[in-house]
């Protein structure tokens, strides 16, 4: 639990409290179900939203039942992720960049919550493709989700990313476009 860093207040965001109100949100909640078991053959999912349509909900919950598995989840937002990198340029031991990306390229489950959201850079999208790619190579599970399309990230001219996440191993891309303020809706 102590690397998962769930954010606060989300103890709520279950695969039981989902709300799939429509058809694009069962599908979602589906894939979710399948990726959530550790010994699944789902590894990898993306979903693709606009804003406020559940996808951070799904990213909260699937960690949480690898957690309950005991299996180590990590969930991060991408822009803290990259802030954490850069910030293990400065640190050492356990903090410093190498051990930082080690354990994202390592982690069992690996939950990248708001990809696109990051400055883009050169520097963050080789970083963020890098840790896609070793864990596409080495079948370790990923769970990804984005308000933009994979052909149209933010930086990646050469579509790096978009196409890692189309072809991830085991993996499927799920797109919610019938879903209108899912946090309102959770809220009432």
């Amino acid at each position: 639990m102590r690397y998962c860093q769930l954010p606060i207040n989300t103890g709520h965001q279950t695969l039981e409290s989902f709300d799939a109100y429509t058809k694009d949100l069962k599908q979602a909640h589906a894939a979710a179900r399948e990726v959530a078991k550790p010994n699944g053959e789902l590894k990898g999912l993306t979903i693709i939203a606009k804003v406020d349509s559940g996808k951070s909900h799904l990213a909260v919950a699937i960690c949480r039942e690898w957690l309950k598995c005991g299996v180590p989840a990590r969930y991060v937002f991408v822009p803290d992720l990259l802030d954490e990198l850069r910030a293990g340029y400065q640190e050492d031991g356990e903090h410093d960049f190498v051990a930082r990306m080690h354990f994202y390229r390592s982690v069992p489950m690996l939950v990248m919550d708001d990809l696109g959201a990051e400055k883009p850079s050169e520097w963050a999208i080789e970083k963020l493709t890098t840790i896609i790619n070793t864990r596409a190579e080495n079948g370790l599970h990923l769970v990804v989700t984005t308000n933009k399309t994979l052909s149209n990230l933010p930086g990646d001219t050469e579509n790096r990313i978009g196409s890692r996440l189309r072809r991830y191993p085991a993996g499927k891309v799920v797109v919610i476009g019938d879903a209108k303020e899912y946090c309102l809706r959770e809220r009432r």
